[in-house]
């Protein structure tokens, strides 16, 4: 089997991107041949792992240069595209993340195509499904309600930069009511995806999976990190509103035993971040090592006693929570999105309710105090991320939705 995968970004920038890669190599291990074609970011490279592609325009948006130039770059770059996919001759596309409805628009005509979907972008003018108001998780499908409740209409009516991002955004929206499939990581994508019109027979259920590792040697490498008397907390992400980082700092604050916060991350909110540390007063026990490549993020998860997932947006999945279940470390959360399919409350973690600072608080206090708890609820993390979100799982699973795609489109 020939798959040809689109994406943005070609380096380990996130859970997405990780995902991809880890993708790539275990379908090559089952045999399929890949090839991948990417936006020209700046930091992508050509591996030489496979047969890679840097196509500029693949992931282009509308930009200060206006959007003739947008346009003239996109055809121009669909073009370029058209003449790949006849070169390949791919059984199927896999488009990754990318924002692109030209692109999109010509994968369809051109080929089978099943595209996996990691966040609200498809559906969302503003991105993360949060109401800019009150930055509360949004309810309502794409439509009238962007208006009413501001997301959208005074951008459009000044035509700024973010209306006319939202137009083709629109675009992009009824581009993919084309798609052969939708891949979705978690049911609650996929009531977003149903509730904003897509079809179920375009649908298929498909979580994240993690590397995994025999139980003997996580445990050795748990027992050479950790710090059991310093009560290490980890959080793992993106510096941004929607991952929670500033829940997180009020709700350590309220800690009554000691403990070291670090936090493995980098992005937009840093500025934020390092305020909120400076006025909570917690400078002697936040650590911030920075953006790390996933290898030296697996030490911060063998020291944990617990990893925080305070995420207060519609959480597609949430790889790092598998990672650190991988590692049979606890997880403490915030009950929103996907992450309830793969967070098992009282048996391999605690939830709490979404945005609320005394309930995570509780909940992280509690591990804290009751670390034999931790230790099983770890083990059981550890044991179902074996059972359900393995690449032994993954790959079959997804090679299956690639066969079932092709012969859709076979029978049309």
């Amino acid at each position: 089997m020939k798959i040809l995968h689109l994406c943005d970004h070609y380096r380990p920038l996130g859970g997405a991107e990780k995902l991809l890669f880890d993708t790539l190599l275990a379908l090559e291990a089952a045999g399929v041949q890949n090839t991948v074609v990417m936006h020209d970011y700046p930091e992508n490279r050509i591996s030489g792992a496979r047969k890679e592609y840097i196509l500029p325009g693949l992931d282009a948006q509308p930009g200060s240069a206006g959007i003739l130039s947008y346009l003239r770059i996109s055809l121009k770059a669909k073009k370029q595209l058209a003449g790949i996919i006849k070169h390949e001759k791919p059984d199927l596309i896999h488009v990754h993340n990318l924002q692109n409805p030209f692109i999109f628009s010509q994968c369809v005509k051109l080929a089978p195509v099943a595209r996996s979907i990691h966040d609200p972008r498809l559906y969302c003018f503003t991105d993360w499904r949060l109401l800019p108001k009150s930055r509360k998780i949004c309810p309502y499908p794409l439509g009238a309600r962007c208006v009413t409740e501001g997301c959208v209409a005074k951008d459009l009516l000044l035509y700024t930069l973010s209306g006319k991002r939202a137009i083709f955004k629109y675009l992009h929206y009824l581009a993919h009511k084309k798609a052969d499939r939708l891949i979705l990581e978690s049911k609650a994508m996929i009531s977003c995806i149903l509730q904003n019109g897509y079809k179920e027979e375009q649908v298929a259920l498909l979580p994240n999976f993690t590397v995994t590792h025999e139980l003997f040697e996580v445990q050795e490498r748990n027992k050479k990190y950790s710090v059991p008397e310093e009560n290490s907390l980890v959080f793992v992400g993106r510096a941004s509103y929607e991952k929670g980082l500033t829940f997180l700092l009020e709700a350590v604050s309220r800690l009554k035993v000691p403990f070291k916060l670090y936090l493995v991350t980098g992005g937009p909110e840093m500025p934020v971040v390092y305020q909120k540390i400076k006025d909570l007063k917690l400078e002697d026990r936040v650590i911030l090592p920075g953006v790390l490549s996933y290898e030296e993020t697996r030490k911060y998860y063998n020291k944990a006693a617990l990893v925080v997932v305070p995420s207060v947006w519609l959480e597609s999945f949430c790889l790092v929570g598998l990672e650190a279940m991988a590692n049979a470390k606890p997880v403490v959360a915030y009950k929103t999105g996907g992450i309830s399919d793969w967070l098992l409350d009282g048996s391999t973690g605690l939830l709490a309710e979404c945005g609320n600072i005394p309930e995570l608080a509780e909940k992280i206090e509690f591990l804290l105090k009751n670390k034999e708890t931790a230790v099983s609820f770890g083990l059981n993390g550890f044991n179902r991320v074996k059972e359900l979100y393995s690449k032994e799982v993954y790959i079959p699973r997804l090679i299956e939705i690639y066969k079932e795609t092709i012969a859709g489109r076979d029978k049309r």
